[in-house]
C-alpha cells in the first residue's frame, strides 16, 4: 500500500512540474541534505548559499557562491557526480559503467582499482574526477592513506596532487571527499586551486562545510568553480527520498547555473536510486549534462 502511495505521489510530481512547469508553491525543507551519509560529516544544506543577481546577499550559509536568476520557470540543466570510486569492481563497477555518458564518476586515488576505474570510465565516455582525500573537522573521520591537510605546505600540496593526477590520468577536474577542514582553510585551498590550474584542472566543491574559503579562493585567481547543490543519497536510496529530491528541484526554478548532483558508488541500493532519479528527471524535460559543459554555464566566483 505504501509503495503505491509513493509512485502515485512520483506520478503527480511529473504531471505538476516539467521544464516549464506553474509556480510550485510547495516549501521544500532548508535543511535537506544537512548530513553526508558517508562520512557523518556536516555539509551545506541543499541550496544553500546562494547570491541573487539583484545584489543583495540572501540569508545562508556560502553567500560568496554566486547564481543568476530570471524570472521564469525554466529548470536549469542537470549535473551528476558520483563519489568513491577505486575500491569497487566487477559487475557493480560496470553496470555503473553503462549509465548515460554524462554522468561524471569521481576517483579516490591510492585504491586498489583506482587506475583502473579511471581508464574503463575513459574508455566509456565518462569524465573522471579526482576525489581528493582532505581533511574533515570530525578528527575520528578517516579520509584515507593520504590527504590534504589544513594549513598544510604547499609543495606538499602539488606534489600529492600530482601523485594523484598520475594515478588519474584521464581527470578533468577534481571534488573534495570529506574535507569540512581543509576547504575552509584558505591557503590550503589557494595552493589546491594553483595546482589544479596548472594541471589544466577546475575543482567542484562537495561542499561540505558552511565555511569553504573555495569561493573566495577561485575569485582571487579568476577561477571558475561548481559547487554541489543536493547529495541525492542523504538520508538515504529509499523511493520517499527520491521523491523528496525531485520535489526539492523547484527551487532551482529559474536559475541559470546547472544543478550539481553527488551520491556514492558503494553498492547496488545506490545505483537503483540514482537510475530512477534520472529516469524521472529526464521525463520532465530535464536535460544531463557533465561537468565540463556545466563550467561553461557557471557564473565567476
Amino acid at each position: 500500500m505504501e509503495k503505491k502511495l509513493i509512485l502515485v505521489i512520483v506520478a503527480l510530481l511529473l504531471i505538476m512540474f516539467g521544464c516549464k512547469g506553474n509556480k510550485d508553491t510547495n516549501k521544500v525543507d532548508a535543511n535537506d541534505g544537512i548530513i553526508e551519509e558517508s562520512y557523518a560529516e556536516d555539509s551545506t544544506p541543499d541550496g544553500m548559499g546562494e547570491i541573487k543577481d539583484d545584489g543583495k546577499p540572501q540569508p545562508t550559509a556560502l553567500s560568496s557562491y554566486k547564481y543568476t536568476w530570471t524570472e521564469g520557470n525554466d529548470l536549469p540543466p542537470v549535473v551528476v557526480i558520483i563519489d568513491d570510486f577505486g575500491q569497487i569492481s566487477g559487475d557493480l563497477l560496470n553496470a555503473f559503467l553503462d549509465l548515460p555518458k554524462e554522468v561524471a564518476f569521481a576517483i579516490l586515488p591510492d585504491l586498489s582499482n583506482t587506475e583502473n576505474t579511471s581508464k574503463l570510465a575513459n574508455k566509456a565516455d565518462h569524465e573522471v574526477l579526482i576525489h581528493i582525500p582532505m581533511q574533515a573537522e570530525n578528527s575520528s573521520a578517516n579520509p584515507g592513506k593520504r590527504y590534504i591537510k589544513s594549513n598544510m605546505d604547499a609543495d606538499e600540496i602539488r606534489s600529492m596532487i600530482a601523485d594523484f593526477h598520475k594515478q588519474i590520468p584521464h581527470a578533468i577536474a577534481a571534488n573534495n571527499h570529506m574535507g569540512s577542514a581543509a576547504t575552509a582553510e584558505l591557503s590550503t585551498m589557494n595552493s589546491v586551486l594553483e595546482t589544479l590550474d596548472k594541471l589544466d584542472l577546475f575543482f567542484i566543491d562537495s561542499a561540505t562545510t558552511a565555511k569553504s574559503a573555495v569561493p573566495t579562493v577561485a575569485q582571487n585567481l579568476g577561477q571558475k568553480t561548481l559547487k554541489r547543490d543536493v547529495f541525492l543519497d542523504v538520508p538515504d536510496n529509499s523511493e520517499a527520498t527520491i521523491v523528496d529530491k525531485i520535489n526539492g528541484l523547484t527551487r532551482y526554478k529559474g536559475r541559470r547555473e546547472p544543478i550539481v548532483v553527488i551520491t556514492h558508488c558503494h553498492n547496488k541500493d545506490k545505483l537503483e536510486a540514482l537510475k530512477k532519479f534520472i529516469a524521472q528527471i529526464e521525463s520532465m524535460g530535464l536535460k544531463l549534462i557533465p561537468p565540463s559543459k556545466a563550467l561553461r554555464l557557471a557564473t565567476p566566483a
